[in-house]
């Protein structure tokens, strides 16, 4: 207790109000900071895939090599399946082989509200020693999901990293979501195709990607359903 007055303690009971009164606060700010942490953290539940090119536009070609409208579409669907078995929900640009104007593409993404948005690409030069992965973004807000999805590929070993840029590609500069641009490795190098070409490598590929977006999110949906469910 203190004097009214004088604001001193009276009696051997002030030290320990404080340390109650401490306590209160410091347990109010951690929750304070708690609901603060998961008002900013993502909530998103859907992510749109876009598998680069198909139809009549094959993208990177190489002799001896399947046009890069083939893998995309193949990473495309092994990443959905993996995303799905997180809780996640997946809208696919293209689902076969067929050509996607690039403005109905960015139309899908943003035709939905609280969604990210990942192309898939492979790379391809005339100069086939040149190798690596590269994640590319266009504005601010996608740098962080640009990153994790980056650092998680490179996990996977012999991955040599182009690292994370930014350029005005169409889908990621005119979309209204999170949206990054994965070229997922060169066709035109001959260690990095013959990779390309294995479903493990595809598999593993996928996974990392996977696991990007749920380290950019913070968990995935289902463990909050089970959350929910207990």
């Amino acid at each position: 207790m203190t004097d009214d007055r004088l604001g001193r303690c009276r009696t051997a009971e002030c030290p320990a109000v404080s340390r109650q009164w401490l306590r209160f606060v410091i347990c109010h700010l951690s929750f304070v900071i708690l609901l603060a942490g998961c008002a900013t953290r993502p909530t998103f539940r859907t992510v749109v895939l876009d598998p680069g090119h198909g139809g009549h536009d094959p993208g990177a070609t190489q002799r001896g090599v399947q046009p890069e409208k083939i893998w995309t579409l193949d990473l495309a669907l092994r990443l959905k399946s993996r995303l799905e078995q997180g809780g996640f929900s997946v809208v696919l640009t293209r689902q076969s082989d067929v050509f996607i104007p690039l403005e109905n593409r960015v139309l899908i993404s943003n035709s939905q509200s609280n969604v990210v948005f990942v192309s898939l690409h492979f790379n391809s030069t005339p100069k086939r020693d040149i190798q690596g992965v590269e994640t590319y973004y266009d504005t601010s807000r996608s740098a962080k999901l640009a990153n994790k999805v980056q650092q998680s590929i490179l996990q996977l070993p012999g991955v040599f990293d182009r690292r994370v840029k930014t350029a005005p590609y169409y889908v990621i500069r005119r979309n209204t979501n999170p949206a990054i641009l994965i070229e997922g490795g060169f066709l035109s190098n001959p260690i990095e195709s013959r990779r390309i070409a294995s479903p493990n490598y595809r598999d593993a590929l996928a996974d990392q990607i996977y696991q990007g977006i749920v380290a950019y999110r913070g968990k995935p949906p289902i463990q909050e359903n089970n959350t929910a469910a207990r």
